[in-house]
């Protein structure tokens, strides 16, 4: 993998720290890991970053329209971003999320089919636990 254990740290704690976030440590670890996957060159992966620190904020703060979800996933919302805004480009990346209180809990986040399926990814039974 091209990116750094420093990047990935780095990653981690600047979606860790945004306001408003409510998710699984581990969950968190995992979905950053699968990022640098999915964008294994250092600048996709630092744009994916940005860019899913920004959804996130834009979610916290009520400022996007996102799509509810069914089945296992039905108490949830998606909402789909680029991972490198290009005007034109498609929506490459997904956050799954509901709101809460004071904020938002994230289920996952990541690239829409890169390593598998992401909707099948957060069907497939992860439990939220250890939020930070």
């Amino acid at each position: 993998m091209a990116i750094s254990e420093d990047i990935l740290l780095a990653a981690v704690d600047a979606i860790a720290c945004l306001d408003g976030l409510s998710m699984d440590a581990d969950h968190l670890v995992e979905d950053v890991y699968l990022l640098a996957y999915a964008f294994p060159e250092e600048s996709d992966f630092k744009a994916a970053v940005a860019s899913t620190c920004k959804a996130v904020a834009f979610l916290v703060r009520g400022q996007v329209s996102s799509s509810s979800l069914k089945y296992g996933l039905n108490q949830w919302f998606s909402y789909h971003y680029q991972h490198r805004v290009a005007q034109g480009a498609k929506a490459d990346c997904r956050v799954i999320y509901r709101p809460l209180e004071n904020g938002i809990e994230v289920k996952g986040f990541g690239h829409r089919r890169i390593p598998e399926d992401f909707y099948r990814r957060m069907s497939a039974g992860r439990i939220q636990g250890n939020t930070h």
